[in-house]
């Protein structure tokens, strides 16, 4: 029986820069965990502000009934130009 090696690579972490660092912050300061019941099976879901999918039934509710506006295609950093 032929022996096989293994060889395997741990994945590389980068830091953040300060100007990433601080952006990150101030995005994670606007989110809020919120909680309801699902409007499909009536288990209790969170999400974040106000946007839920159940993982017991599948049910989602409407992208605009968030608590906030969601960014525009102009504000997408990862958008092709």
């Amino acid at each position: 029986m032929d022996r096989v090696a293994v060889v395997t690579r741990k994945p590389s972490h980068s830091v953040p820069g300060p100007l990433a660092a601080a952006a990150a912050a101030e995005f994670l300061n606007a989110q809020e965990i919120t909680t309801t019941d699902c409007r499909g099976c009536g288990a209790e879901v969170s999400g974040v502000n106000g946007r839920y999918a159940c993982g017991v039934c599948g049910w989602t509710n409407h992208w605009s009934e968030g608590h906030n506006q969601l960014p525009g295609a102009h504000e997408d950093p990862d958008a092709v130009a």
